[in-house]
């Protein structure tokens, strides 16, 4: 091949770049595809990306072209976040306007020119009504209504009085925060207790992080009296995580009620609709759970008031009566106590006939008795007279000889105490060995070269141990 035959690269990018600059010289073109590998130059404001078109059946990516947007271009998607709340980023389903662009260096490319903000948003809505859907379709306890949802939490009644709150939020959050101060500085001076569960609350790939938060809340057991779901303000993308299915499914199906104040003011997700009480910031929230408890003390501060005015109405109602009554009761006892009276009196004349007829006879059964005593009593004296004649008789013996066994015994104990006193054992031949003062019944009380003293029946003998020689008492020459 000769040299005439080939050409540098830079002449085929060349020839490429006219080519295409001809094809394509002030034509635009709206472009739908989704976006990937975005980045941010900040300084220069230039936004680098791909364009891909994924396939219906299987997400392969069938078309994939660079893309940047500078100037004009970036301009627009900065308008484009304003109006959206959505960041222009990774994974967004845009319609775009585009120019061709070929440079020698840099390769085919299309630069942005504009964003259709109404086809995102439309995506957004879609992604989200099919979701709504496909809850009420899946699960029992959720129900479409007229007004929006009808779902098992959304049906359980809030306690007269909230009184135990859990939090579900991100740390140091302002918008936890602003719930707190307001909850807790209410005019009304109520008093909540207040158990944090921080967890991250955007980005819809947390939402495991999110529903594990929910789980651990149930699984405590501990019985709040509601559940609140709090969070700042931010971009729309931020809230993706209140659109997830299982989220929105696990809300729906929570026992305990669940108050929202995610701190939007454009849309309501899907978990505010699966929710029991929406309210649109942390703050309004506080204030919806102070209502509701100041709704309970005035029902029952109206409830006081009615009872006392109702009690008032019937208390008037019936004094009237009370007076009537009064009158007849004082009427009717005067005339009881006049007919009691009389016959208290023929009573009294009855009585009194009675008991003299009653006192005669007792007297007459009395004075027979009495003469039957007399005579009992002299026949149980003569009886008592002779029993004691006959007792002393045989005491007077009995006496004698006790007393005389007595003196024998007395007399032969004498004789025995008098062989076994010391002085007589003594005499005997025996004698008492005293050590240190006092009688050593024991050898062990006396040690060689102690003194002691040997008592015999007339002699103290003193003397020191000058040997101690162990006896068993089995030979002996005594």
């Amino acid at each position: 091949m000769g040299p005439d035959q080939y050409i540098r690269l830079s002449q085929l990018n060349d020839q490429i770049q006219d080519t295409i600059n001809s094809r394509f010289r002030g034509q635009t073109h709206w472009v739908v595809a989704d976006i990937t590998n975005h980045s941010f130059k900040a300084d220069k404001k230039i936004h680098y990306f791909e364009l891909v078109e994924k396939g219906e059946k299987n997400s392969a990516i069938i078309a994939k072209i660079m893309g940047k947007a500078w100037g004009e271009g970036a301009v627009q998607l900065s308008d484009f976040e304003k109006k959206t709340g959505q960041r222009f980023t990774n994974n967004l389903h845009v319609l775009v306007k585009v120019s061709v662009d070929y440079h020698p260096l840099y390769g085919l490319s299309v630069n942005v020119l504009d964003i259709d903000v109404n086809f995102t948003l439309g995506v957004l809505e879609q992604q989200r009504n099919a979701t709504l859907k496909r809850l009420a379709a899946e699960n029992d306890f959720i129900t479409k209504t007229a007004d929006g949802y009808s779902t098992l939490n959304s049906r359980l009644k809030l306690p007269l009085a909230i009184q135990r709150v859990a939090v579900i939020s991100a740390s140091n959050s302002a918008g936890n925060e602003d719930f707190r101060h307001t909850l807790q500085h209410n005019d009304f001076g109520y008093a909540f207790q207040i158990d944090d569960y921080y967890t991250i609350v955007q980005g819809d790939n947390n939402a495991k992080l999110f529903l594990n938060k929910l789980i651990e809340v149930y699984n405590t057991k501990i019985p709040y009296d509601a559940i609140v779901i709090t969070r700042g303000g931010g971009a729309q993308s931020d809230f993706l995580i209140f659109d997830n299915y299982q989220i929105g499914r696990a809300v729906a199906k929570f026992p305990i009620p669940i108050i929202t104040g995610i701190g939007h003011q454009k849309n309501v997700t899907i978990t505010d609709l699966m929710a029991h009480t929406h309210t649109k910031t942390p703050t309004k929230a506080a204030e919806f759970i102070i209502a509701h408890n100041r709704s309970f003390e005035m029902g029952l501060l109206s409830l006081q008031q009615l009872i006392v005015i109702r009690s008032q109405q019937l208390l008037l109602q019936h004094s009237k009566g009370l007076e009537e009554l009064k009158r007849n009761i004082s009427k009717n006892s005067r005339e009881a106590l006049l007919g009691h009276k009389k016959q208290l009196a023929l009573a009294n004349q009855r009585i009194a006939a009675d008991v003299k007829d009653i006192l005669q006879g007792q007297q007459k059964r009395l004075s027979l008795k009495a003469q039957m005593a007399g005579q009992l009593s002299q026949n149980l004296l003569r009886r008592k007279r002779s029993d004691m004649e006959y007792l002393t008789g045989n005491l007077k013996l009995f006496a004698a000889g006790y007393l005389k066994s007595s003196n024998l015994h007395l007399l032969h104990m004498q004789k025995s105490i008098a062989l076994m006193s010391p002085q007589n054992i003594l005499r005997k031949g025996y004698a008492i060995v005293k050590a240190n003062g006092k009688i050593a019944a024991y050898t062990g009380d006396i040690k060689q070269g102690d003194d002691i003293e040997v008592i015999l029946h007339d002699t103290i003998l003193k003397s020191t141990v000058k040997e101690k020689i162990q006896y068993d008492g089995r030979e002996t020459d005594l």
